[in-house]
């Protein structure tokens, strides 16, 4: 098929660009500011593991110290390599489980939950996941809204995997708490 473009005159495309112009703007809908921008550093580290970087962690609070329990709290992480969803939903489920974190059935749905919310990762990809008040979990991904789990129990069961004194890397969770 010949498809032929037709040709605009110098001022036919200056009257096309002025009712452009003119034209009122379209408003476009913003998205919600995200809610840990308001609160305060507490602590940063990176995890590693044998020799290959996995992710920077930074760990927020409304005092900027490390309260356990006391929300709101934010955990942004910055992943440095690619990692499948299903890699994530297996590491997250294994540390629930060696951290004696919630029920079989509680550990079981959460997984399911965040199988519908969690996407693959990259280099450069950061997602926050941000506990309001009530201890609701809000999950965040560049900056946009992904999903919110309302159980309190899941949100204080996930931080946990970086915060618990047990943590699988006992130095990233003393740099997150401030306290190195």
């Amino acid at each position: 098929m010949n498809w032929k473009i037709p040709r605009i005159g110098t001022w036919g495309g200056i009257s096309l660009l002025i009712v452009a112009l003119s034209s009122p703007p379209t408003l476009a809908k913003e998205a919600p500011s995200p809610p840990w921008q308001q609160l305060r550093a507490v602590g940063q580290g990176e995890m590693s593991w044998l020799w290959f970087k996995l992710y920077d962690a930074t760990l927020y609070s409304q005092s900027g110290r490390y309260e356990p329990g006391n929300y709101p709290q934010a955990l942004t992480l910055t992943y440095a390599r690619d990692i499948e969803r299903s890699d994530l939903l297996t590491a997250t489920a294994e540390e629930w489980q060696r951290l004696d974190l919630g029920s079989d059935v509680d550990r079981q749905r959460w997984i399911g939950q965040l199988a519908v919310l969690w996407p693959d990762v990259g280099a450069g990809d950061r997602l926050t996941f941000y506990v309001d008040e009530a201890g609701v979990g809000h999950f965040w991904w560049h900056d946009q809204p992904l999903g919110t789990l309302a159980d309190p129990q899941f949100s204080a069961a996930f931080l946990a995997i970086w915060l618990a004194d047990n943590s699988r890397d006992p130095t990233l969770t003393r740099r997150l708490r401030g306290q190195l």
